[in-house]
């Protein structure tokens, strides 16, 4: 198959890899050098020159933003659309959805939203419960309310337990007690979740596959599971990675390789043992706090895993200039090169306050604005280690009109715990329009959980239709009655002593009793009550004292004022945004393989972002190379982090 491809000169290395005869490679890449362009090149090449029909070429991402970036570079280098449409692209998880099919004989529902597995999870939290209590163990399953605030922790963490698949690597004897638990790095109440909702997804038993529906990442645990159960429910001449000839296998996003997808990738090519393999990805970029991701497969396990390669390298920046790349090898201890008249520079600032942050991020932006108004505001990204850092960053950036879209978190108006405080200051002033209908629903539950118990009945026992009274009461029914009703039943009798506290100390609607209040909640210990990770338990203490920042700094006439002023931000915020350039506010982990002209990364001091592990100069690594031209690094002057110590020998005139 011939076609004229679009005018493209490869660099030495791009085209020593596009031409590399080997059968199976591995490239060990940088950011920003063009990964998913030489992987294209060399599929091309092999459509071209080799005769390969592109319908037999499988090309895996672990992303559909992966995917995508596959389809562009092939249409930009001038693939035709026979060839873009015919190559086999696609996540690890919608390839093992469709081959589950296949070996399945049916259609499983696939479910995207955490909304549409939300009532499991709650049921697997109070199976487990149950399930603790009956053995012993009710102690260390110390997890309050229904669990409705974690829904979305859990399903992460159930992301990362079956990319690992730690159960499953356990021995053959693993039982799951609190003592185990310690040794898979998980906390006992999340595994025993986690069994407890697999046991239903599967229809009766974790050790069975016959899902009730699937979830993203369960189709690449599912199969993985499938292929290395002790008797497969599938012989030679019906495996499901059997799947008519394959002439060539890609591989991009190496780097977020995880044991489920490994699991896959080597029954594939066991499959098909001739075939030429090609797989790329920068190990600098690997966070195993995300999906499971190990270094390990792109570095010594390669070979262990999938069989003997040639290793190659791509250094050459096409991202960003010296002024990023020199850094970046010296941070990673790595060749970098670059062009040397491309644009890139970092820069170190000293600013104290997210009110100088938010200030700072304005400028940037008018001066984007006035220098390139064509230049769509998105690319400018603010990138944070803790989405409790952005919460007075929000505050300020909104009551300055400065737009903005958040990647990875929940803007701070819709925070459970900033809507818990929020109604109890409300009840505490008798404001009843302190919410938007929308966000008054969900600050009712968020409430109720920090809370516990349950509404009355007519004789004393809890009401099983508590929830469905919450979210059907009014502000005045829910402020002035349920929740005392609440406090009154809860187990959690010093939780509930300390917020009836917070709320006397509240009800004068003077602001310096607002910071008592909020104070006098303790919102780290209420937080322990029902959410299981200590980061978030860390977040939720921290949000609340975001809050109190934002309050002794904007000088409001009374408490009512201040939640009025929150009001008028969720409002915006729930509007039409269709017409208005927003700015990025995003996790770094969020912002694994996109690019943005200028990155803004707050928060480097000692303690907050400080490197002491691998997937904290990880994640260091990734949010500097995302910037084309430039990156500013962030920190309050008095402690800054030792990620910025011995990596930049210069700071801005402002710094």
């Amino acid at each position: 198959m011939a076609w004229k491809q679009a005018p493209f000169t490869p660099t030495e290395e791009q085209a020593r890899i596009e031409q590399a005869a080997a059968r199976r490679v591995i490239v060990e890449a940088n950011a920003g050098v063009g990964k998913t362009t030489v992987l294209c090149l060399r599929a091309l090449r092999m459509i071209q020159q080799g005769g390969v029909d592109p319908r037999r070429i499988l090309m895996l991402s672990f992303t559909r933003a992966g995917c995508e970036a596959i389809r562009r570079t092939l249409r930009r280098h001038g693939a035709p659309a026979s060839v873009c449409e015919g190559l086999r692209i696609g996540t690890f998880d919608e390839f093992c959805a469709a081959r589950l099919r296949k070996m399945e004989g049916l259609t499983v529902p696939a479910f995207e939203r955490p909304e549409e597995v939300r009532e499991a999870v709650l049921a697997a939290i109070a199976t487990a419960r149950e399930q603790a209590k009956a053995g012993g163990q009710e102690d260390d399953f110390q997890l309050g309310g229904t669990g409705h605030l974690i829904v979305e922790q859990l399903l992460k963490d159930f992301e990362r337990i079956k990319g690992t698949m730690v159960l499953k690597r356990q021995d053959e004897d693993f039982r799951l007690t609190p003592e185990s638990a310690e040794d898979t790095g998980f906390p006992y109440p999340t595994l025993a979740i986690f069994s407890a909702y697999e046991a239903e997804r599967l229809g009766g038993g974790a050790d069975r596959n016959e899902a009730r529906y699937r979830y993203p990442g369960d189709a690449t645990y599912d199969m993985a599971c499938a292929l290395t159960a002790a008797d497969p429910s599938f012989g030679l001449e019906n495996h499901p990675l059997r799947m008519g000839p394959v002439q060539a296998v890609f591989v991009d996003e190496f780097h977020d390789m995880n044991w489920a997808m490994a699991t896959v990738l080597r029954a594939i090519l066991a499959q098909y043992p001739d075939v030429p393999f090609t797989g790329v990805g920068d190990v600098d970029q690997v966070i195993h706090a995300e999906s499971g991701a190990d270094a390990y497969f792109l570095r010594t396990g390669f070979r262990i895993e999938f069989g003997k390669a040639e290793r190659m390298t791509l250094t050459h920046a096409q991202r960003f200039g010296p002024g990023i790349a020199e850094m970046l090898g010296g941070f990673a201890r790595k060749a970098y090169p670059s062009h040397p008249n491309r644009a890139g520079r970092i820069e170190t600032r000293r600013i104290e306050t997210a009110l100088e942050l938010a200030l700072h991020v304005r400028d940037v932006r008018d001066r984007r604005m006035a220098e390139s108004p064509k230049t769509p505001l998105h690319e400018i990204a603010v990138l944070l280690r803790h989405p409790s850092a952005a919460l007075d960053l929000e505050y300020e950036l909104a009551n300055r009109g400065v737009d903005y879209e958040t990647a990875g978190f929940s803007s701070y108006t819709s925070r459970p715990e900033v809507l818990f405080v929020r109604l109890l200051l409300a009840a505490a002033v008798n404001c009843q329009d302190a919410f938007t209908p929308e966000a008054f629903e969900a600050a009712k539950l968020a409430t109720w959980e920090f809370i516990g118990g349950a509404l009355p009945l007519p004789d004393g026992g809890d009401d099983p239709e508590t929830r469905a009274k919450i979210l059907r009461a009014p502000v005045s029914a829910f402020q002035q009655f349920m929740l005392e009703d609440l406090l009154a039943r809860t187990p959690r009798t010093a939780g509930a002593e300390r917020i009836r506290t917070a709320m006397t100390i509240a009800s004068t609607n003077r602001v310096p009793d607002a910071i008592a209040a909020l104070e006098a909640l303790q919102m780290g210990r209420l937080a322990e009550q029902v959410l299981v990770r200590r980061e978030a338990i860390r977040d939720a203490a921290d949000s609340v004292r975001a809050l109190e920042r934002i309050v002794i700094r904007e000088n409001f006439l009374d408490i009512t004022e201040m939640l009025g002023a929150i009001r008028v931000q969720e409002e915006r915020r729930q509007g039409d945004w269709t017409a208005r350039q927003r700015i990025v506010l995003s996790t770094i982990e969020q912002a694994k393989g996109l690019e943005f002209e200028h990155v803004i990364v707050p928060g480097m001091n000692r303690d907050e972002f400080d490197g002491l592990d691998e997937d904290e100069r990880h994640r260091f690594y990734v949010a500097v190379s995302r910037a084309k031209q430039v990156v500013e690094l962030i920190h309050d002057g008095d402690r800054p982090s030792r990620l910025l110590q011995g990596v930049l020998g210069q700071t801005s005139p402002g710094a």
